[in-house]
C-alpha cells in the first residue's frame, strides 16, 4: 500500500504545475460518485436527483413559496447579496453585516510552494492561472475583515480563528469550543430528581432534544437556552411552534433518570475553589474573568478561509462567502497581491503580449555570436528555425535516430536554457525563443542650406513687432452718464440732480483737455465730446 501524502505534497499535487508527462504519476483523489437511489429513478429510466436522494445528501426540500412574486423579484438593485440557510422545513434569509468589508488575499505559504515548483520545473505560467489555482481551494487564501471605526469592534478568538459581532455570540461559542476544558473543569454529580406529577414530556421538533414537562419550573428557561444555542437566527415564536409533546410513561421516566445527574464547573488555574452550579454562573464568570484571554476586540483581523463555518457570526459568514465567490469568479483582482508575494520569493514577473507571466527567469534573447556545445547548439539551431514549437517536436527534431525519449544530458542542457531565459517553456508544452526587437532606423531629413549673404541680411534686419490691437477703454464718467440717461424718468428723478453733477464734471474735463491735449488724442475729438455733453 502507498503511504499517505503529507499536506505539502497534497497541495502541490492539486496545483497541476508539473509537466504533462509527470502528471499521471501523481495520485489523484477519487471522483465523487453520484448517489442515486432506486426510488429516485424516473419512469423514463433516467436517474433523478430531486427526490428523497436530495434529503439524504443534506439538501432541504424545495418550497412552494419560492414561486411567489416577491422571491422571483430578488433583492433590490445595489444591495448586498443575501444567503439562504435551510433548517428542516423553512429558510432563513441572512443579510451581510453592514459596515464590514472583506478583502481576499492569497496565503504566502501556498504561493511559496508554487514559486518553488515553478523553479523546479523551469516553466512559465500565467499569473491569471496562478490566481485561479490559489482560489480553487480554501486552504490557499484568507480574508481580511475590516469594520468601520465608528461602529462596534469585532470579537476575534485567537485560539480557533472564530469571529463574532457581539459578546453574546462569543459566549455561546464558548460552550462549543474545544478550549473550554482548558478554562473550566467539568464534573457530573448525582442529585435528587425533580418531584411532581409529570405526565407529558416536550421535545424539540427540529433537533429532537428533550425539553422536559411543561409544568416543570425550568421549562421556559430550557426552551430559551436551546433556542439561543441551536437556532439563534429563527424567531422564537416559530421555534416554539415546532415543539412537540409525547405522552408516555417511558418518556417521562427517561427524562427523570436524566435529571438525576447534574454538571457543575470549576475554574482552572485560579485560586477559586467554588463550584459553579449552573450555566448562567459560568457565563457570568467567563465574561468577567476569562473573556479577554480568549477574545480580542479589533476592527481589522485576518481569518483563514478554511475556518469552519460555525466559527463565524452568520452575517460575517455571508460577507466572507460573497467576497470569496467574487474573487473566485474574477481571479484577476488578486494579481497585484500575487505580484508582490512573488517578488518576495525572488520569482521574476514579466509581460508578454499584454499578459503577465512568472517563470524561472526573464526572457533573454541569445546573441548571434554566442557559441554553444554540440547538444545545446542543436537545440538553439532548431529553435531559430522554428521560434515557436511544441516540446515533443523539438525532441523529434534534435534527438538522434532511434531515440524517442531524451536522456539526462539533453534534459540538463534544456533546463539550463530555460533557467537562463534563453527559452520559454509554457504550461501547455509550448517552447518559444525570445528575440530582440527590430528597431527601424529612419534617415535624417536634409537640412536646408542658406547662403552667407542671405544669412547676413536676415541677421541685420530686425523682426517687426506685432502690434496688439487693444480696444480703448471708455472714460468712467461717460459710462456713468450713459447709464443715467438710460434710466426711466421716475428713477432718474430720485437721483436728486446727480445727473447734472455728472454732466458738469464731464464738461470741466472736456475744457481741461482742450487746454492741454493728451498724447495721441486730437483736439477735434475733445470738442466733439464737449458738444455731445
Amino acid at each position: 500500500m502507498s503511504e499517505p501524502l503529507n499536506p505539502t505534497q497534497r497541495l502541490l499535487s492539486a496545483l497541476d504545475l508539473g509537466p504533462s508527462w509527470a502528471r499521471d504519476s501523481v495520485p489523484r483523489p477519487a471522483a465523487r460518485s453520484a448517489k442515486v437511489s432506486e426510488e429516485a429513478i424516473s419512469r423514463e429510466g433516467k436517474p433523478s436527483f430531486r427526490g428523497d436522494d436530495r434529503r439524504d445528501r443534506g439538501f432541504a426540500p424545495r418550497r412552494d413559496e419560492r414561486s411567489s412574486r416577491d422571491d422571483r423579484r430578488g433583492p433590490p438593485r445595489g444591495s448586498a447579496p443575501q444567503r439562504r440557510f435551510s433548517t428542516a422545513d423553512q429558510e432563513v434569509v441572512i443579510a451581510p453585516a453592514p459596515g464590514v468589508k472583506v478583502l481576499i488575499e492569497p496565503n504566502a505559504e501556498a504561493l511559496h510552494l508554487i514559486a518553488k515548483e515553478v523553479m523546479h520545473v523551469a516553466r512559465v505560467y500565467s499569473l491569471f492561472d496562478i490566481a485561479k489555482t490559489l482560489m480553487s481551494q480554501r486552504e490557499r487564501y484568507h480574508g481580511i475583515f475590516t469594520a468601520d471605526e465608528s461602529k462596534s469592534p469585532l470579537f476575534y478568538g485567537h485560539r480557533d480563528h472564530s469571529l463574532w459581532l457581539t459578546k453574546q455570540e462569543a459566549v455561546q461559542h464558548f460552550w462549543r469550543a474545544e478550549w473550554r476544558t482548558d478554562l473550566y473543569e467539568e464534573e457530573e454529580v448525582e442529585i435528587d430528581g425533580p418531584a411532581g406529577n409529570f405526565q407529558v414530556v416536550a421535545k424539540c421538533g427540529l433537533s429532537g432534544k428533550v425539553l422536559g414537562p411543561p409544568n416543570y419550573h425550568a421549562y421556559q428557561s430550557t426552551i430559551r437556552q436551546v433556542h439561543r444555542e441551536l437556532f439563534p437566527n429563527m424567531p422564537f415564536d416559530r421555534y416554539a411552534a415546532k415543539i412537540i409533546t409525547e405522552r408516555s410513561e417511558e418518556a417521562v421516566q427517561a427524562w427523570l433518570h436524566g435529571m438525576k445527574t447534574k454538571l457543575r464547573w470549576r475554574p482552572v488555574g485560579q485560586e477559586e475553589t467554588l463550584w459553579l452550579e449552573d450555566r448562567a454562573a459560568v457565563e457570568n464568570h467567563f465574561l468577567n474573568n476569562r473573556f479577554p484571554e480568549m477574545y480580542v476586540a479589533t476592527h481589522k483581523v485576518e481569518i483563514p478561509a478554511n475556518t469552519p463555518v460555525h466559527f463565524f457570526s452568520p452575517p460575517l459568514l455571508v460577507n466572507f462567502k460573497n467576497a470569496a465567490r467574487h474573487a473566485a469568479s474574477h481571479p484577476a483582482i488578486i494579481i497585484p497581491t500575487v505580484c508582490s508575494l512573488l517578488e518576495k520569493e525572488h520569482l521574476p514577473v514579466f509581460k508578454k503580449q499584454g499578459k503577465l507571466y512568472a517563470g524561472p527567469s526573464r526572457p533573454h534573447p541569445i546573441p548571434d555570436d554566442t557559441a554553444f556545445a554540440d547538444r545545446m547548439n542543436l537545440i538553439v539551431s532548431s529553435m531559430r528555425a522554428n521560434p515557436e514549437t511544441k516540446l515533443a517536436k523539438l525532441w523529434k527534431a534534435v534527438l538522434p535516430e532511434g531515440e524517442t525519449d531524451p536522456s539526462a544530458d539533453w534534459l540538463a542542457d534544456l533546463f539550463w536554457l530555460l533557467s537562463q531565459g534563453h527559452l520559454l517553456l509554457f504550461a501547455d508544452d509550448t517552447l518559444i525563443l525570445p528575440q530582440r526587437r527590430k528597431v527601424e532606423t529612419t534617415a535624417p531629413a536634409p537640412k536646408k542650406t542658406i547662403s552667407s549673404k542671405a544669412s547676413q541680411s536676415q541677421e541685420k534686419e530686425p523682426k517687426p513687432r506685432k502690434r496688439k490691437n487693444k480696444k480703448r477703454r471708455k472714460p468712467l464718467l461717460r459710462v456713468i452718464e450713459k447709464r443715467v440717461a438710460d434710466l426711466p424718468p421716475l428713477l432718474r428723478k430720485r437721483l436728486h440732480g446727480f445727473d447734472r453733477t455728472i454732466s458738469h464734471r464731464l464738461r470741466l474735463k472736456a475744457q481741461y483737455r482742450q487746454s492741454r491735449p493728451s498724447h495721441g488724442e486730437s483736439t477735434e475729438e475733445i470738442e466733439c465730446d464737449a458738444t455731445e455733453i
